[in-house]
């Protein structure tokens, strides 16, 4: 249990163990020394886990590790109740004995002291039988049945600690002083309500109502200079370094998870997050002395980040036939696979399938290389259609000029030197020389479309990665800017 008056995160004291937090991302920090006081504090909350299960030793062995830990009456007190239930009255009149010597003041010393002697008499072994006397059959203890709350007589131990050092702490129950002392201040209470009153010279006094209940460990932390009654605040989730807000968003994260600090009294927003994570929102009743514990488990997003850098600037960005943007590029697109291509104008394209990850940043980095110039095919194929032509042209009219020679001839009007002899050959030349050319032109334009001495363009696709806030560099053009994504 804590308690403290003002937000002062330097006056709270830290659990003993801070919660797990159970991340494949990131490993948990390192937990702090343990506290003397959390160590007692957590030993009590065991013993009292352990009363309940009716494991009575156990819970008996728990209070007096905490009294080791810290060396106050209360846990010896628990621990005599412990071993009483337990059917151990030699051992419970034992606690119960040094529960009045470490505490000669307490205001039950009679009660206690009167128990310890019914107890010591229980402990007695029975007369042995007269002579020849059957002895009676032991009867095995019977089980005790789990209680179903811890006895109220069991003893609690309230803390205070004040920052400056040196107020005057006084408890008062029903108007009347039961304790008081200088601060850092411990008293052993029994359940009920309590006004705690602190007082200092330079600062205003400070009264607070507090329910004590039975076998629980109060750390009160009184910032003077504030008066503010503070509870303890701890929120932990399954992914390590998630940020937490509380109450106003716009104030920025108090810290991150696991978090823990203390919180004025009251009802609290709580807000949970991390890049790739749904936002998850709840909300804590934090009361005078309580430690909460808030868990919140996040969970992936329905999408995932796509980030493209390439040595083309301005290069474009085509997502499944889509343009999308130009590099450097980063957005979001639904989770599963997805065809990339980068293309620019005179760079060959780069393609690829990305598989995008949910709630993770895929990255990739493409290289683009020079595209080769078409020219001398484009230029070729029209050289081989024009030899084509002139060589279909003169096979027609070469064909055309024959079928009147040789009329001519069968008519008997055909001379031997007749010119157009000549001239009919030399189209049949013609004619086959243009075929020729456009079979060799054609060639060498097939060549030029096909042939590309140049490698094509390349690129990585780096594995997927959470994201999150930071600067992002295109490492090929060293162009920074601020991005929400991973660094590759």
């Amino acid at each position: 249990m804590w308690l403290g008056f003002a937000a002062a995160p330097c006056a709270a004291q830290p659990s003993d163990e801070p919660p797990a937090d159970e991340s494949t991302d990131e490993a948990p920090p390192e937990p702090r020394a343990p506290n003397p006081i959390e160590r007692a504090r957590s030993h009590m909350e065991r013993g009292q886990a352990l009363y309940l299960q009716a494991r009575f030793e156990e819970a008996a062995t728990e209070f007096q590790a905490a009294y080791e830990a810290q060396p106050f009456s209360a846990f010896l007190f628990n621990a005599g109740v412990a071993l009483e239930r337990a059917g151990q009255p030699g051992r419970a009149a034992d606690f119960f004995q040094q529960y009045v010597d470490r505490d000669p003041e307490a205001s039950d010393r009679a009660e206690v002291q009167a128990r310890i002697g019914r107890l010591r008499e229980a402990a007695q072994p029975a007369a042995a039988p007269p002579d020849g006397a059957e002895p009676p059959p032991e009867s095995a203890p019977p089980e005790s049945a789990p209680p179903d709350a811890l006895p109220e007589e069991f003893k609690s131990l309230l803390s205070v600690r004040t920052n400056p050092e040196g107020a005057t702490l006084t408890v008062l129950q029903g108007g009347e002083a039961v304790a008081s002392g200088p601060a850092p201040f411990a008293h052993t209470l029994v359940q009920g309500r309590y006004t705690i009153r602190v007082e200092h010279p330079d600062y205003q006094t400070v009264e607070q109502e507090m329910r004590i209940e039975p076998g629980k460990v109060y750390v009160v932390i009184v910032e003077m200079s504030q008066g503010q009654f503070l509870g303890y605040l701890r929120v932990s989730s399954n992914v390590a370094g998630a940020s937490v807000y509380i109450d106003d968003r716009e104030q920025g994260p108090r810290g991150q998870t696991p978090f823990e600090a203390p919180i004025p009294v009251g009802t609290h927003q709580i807000w949970v997050e991390r890049p790739g994570y749904r936002l998850e929102e709840t909300e804590a009743e934090v009361g005078i002395g309580d430690d909460v514990t808030v868990r919140i488990d996040l969970s992936r997003v329905d999408f995932g980040r796509l980030r493209v850098v390439s040595n083309v600037s301005g290069a474009r960005v085509v997502v499944d036939d889509q343009p999308v943007g130009v590099v450097p590029f980063e957005g979001e697109l639904s989770g599963g696979p997805h065809r990339l291509r980068v293309e620019a104008d005179g760079m060959k394209s780069y393609e690829a399938v990305v598989e995008i990850q949910n709630g993770q940043l895929t990255p990739v980095r493409a290289r683009l290389r020079p595209d080769v110039g078409r020219g001398g095919g484009v230029v070729a194929a029209i050289f081989a259609g024009v030899f084509l032509a002139g060589g279909v042209t003169a096979a027609l009219i070469g064909n055309d000029l024959m079928g009147t020679l040789q009329a001519e001839r069968d008519a008997g009007r055909l001379t031997s030197d007749d010119p157009r002899i000549d001239t009919g050959l030399f189209l049949y030349i013609g004619a086959d020389a243009g075929f020729g050319l456009a079979l060799i032109v054609g060639a060498l334009s097939l060549y030029y479309f096909l042939y590309d001495p140049l490698p094509p363009s390349e690129g990585t696709v780096l594995e997927a990665r959470d994201w999150a806030f930071a600067p992002m560099l295109d490492p090929q053009r060293g162009v920074a800017g601020v991005s929400l994504g991973g660094q590759f």
